[in-house]
């Protein structure tokens, strides 16, 4: 893969992260209760803990010490870019759900 087919990969899924926000922010606003956004937060926790286990398994699949730290540094940043993300889906999600009685 070259570099422009990868960031391609990297672009449509930055994009796809976006869309599925948009679509979860759609539905919860149409939804009215705690059990929704608990089981969303479930399966995003899942989602992290399935990263998570993904680059501490490359990071100990080998010896050298510059691919451990390289894998070390690589996942803390996607972890970055995810938890960031998340929580901007998280926030829309929170917001949509808010009743208009509730101050914001």
């Amino acid at each position: 893969m070259t570099r422009e087919e990868s960031q391609k990969a990297w672009d449509r899924f930055e994009a796809d992260i976006q869309g599925l926000a948009g679509e979860l922010k759609r539905h919860y606003r149409d939804a009215d209760d705690a059990k929704n956004t608990a089981e969303l937060n479930r399966s995003l926790e899942q989602l992290r803990q399935a990263a998570e286990s993904v680059f501490k398994s490359l990071e100990t699949a080998t010896r050298d010490p510059e691919v451990r730290s390289r894998t070390k540094q690589t996942a803390r940043s996607f972890g970055s870019a995810l938890g960031e993300t998340f929580r901007d889906v998280t926030d829309e999600i929170e917001k949509a759900l808010r009743k208009p009685s509730q101050p914001r």
